[in-house]
């Protein structure tokens, strides 16, 4: 019994032991594993672009305005018109010759005041603006200068025009004027302040089929329209004494020499 009794402790010993040295044990969790943040890609920075220099802009040529033609002296060769300058206070050009003509002794056309061809006959029943007589003109401008109805402006173009009544009264007191010949044909020159001239010839004017007084009068229509009379319009007129400024009706054809300024 005793026996049995001592075993049984011992036993129970053993067993206390045991569970007390396995409750003593540390037990280690499990470490969890510690969590490695999400590498965050580097933000590659925004690449800058490289400042690309502000490209001058090309310098576009103004536009030259189209050049009036050139003056002159005199004329430099034979392909004529020319302009030339004769020191006018205006500042105007005269042309070396006549609308129509090839050089400056030439005719040239012979023009009814506003029409800008020629005919065989000039009279109020040929006129374009009138129907049939001097009180029936139409009224086409005070001043065709530059207009359509300029003969000049229309066969030469550019800058070219009729004189007007202030340029052809200019001419006659601004110039010195003398009667003289140039191969073989009579009409004025006309002198400028500064020594430079211009030929006119004496070419007369064409009324009704006839041609009249050629080589003894010089017959020049400026743009300008009579002032008291409708039917007119001033001219240059000149003979072998004097040059001078009147008015004609205008159905005659005369001469035409353009100017610009």
């Amino acid at each position: 019994m005793t026996r049995t009794i001592l075993t049984f402790l011992l036993l129970f010993s053993l067993a206390f032991c045991a569970n007390a040295q396995e409750a003593g044990k540390y037990v280690r969790p499990k470490s969890t594993p510690k969590s490695t943040p999400k590498s965050t890609p580097k933000s590659t920075p925004k690449s800058t672009p490289k400042s690309t220099p502000k490209s001058t802009p090309k310098s576009t040529p103004k536009s030259t305005p189209k050049s009036t033609p050139k003056s002159y002296q005199t004329c430099p060769d034979g392909n004529h018109p020319h302009m030339i300058d004769l020191g006018l206070p205006s500042g105007t050009k005269w042309a070396c010759c006549n609308v129509g003509a090839s050089k400056p002794e030439d005719d040239g056309g012979y023009y009814a005041w506003g029409e800008t061809t020629t005919k065989s006959d000039y009279t109020w029943e040929t006129y374009k603006y009138c129907d049939g007589t001097a009180k029936t003109c139409r009224n086409i401008g005070k001043s065709i200068c530059g207009t359509q109805y300029d003969v000049a402006h229309v066969k030469w173009g550019g800058s070219w025009r009729m004189p007007s009544f202030d340029q052809i009264k200019e001419l006659k007191v601004k110039c010195k004027s003398e009667w003289t010949t140039v191969n073989g044909v009579s009409g004025r020159r006309f002198t400028g302040p500064n020594g430079r001239s211009i030929f006119l010839p004496a070419s007369g004017y064409r009324g009704g089929d006839r041609l009249n007084d050629r080589g003894e009068y010089g017959n020049y229509w400026s743009g300008t329209q009579y002032t008291s009379d409708a039917s007119g319009a001033y001219l240059l007129y000149f003979d072998s004494d004097k040059a001078d400024w009147y008015y004609y009706g205008r159905r005659d054809g005369r001469l035409v020499r353009p100017v610009a300024e």
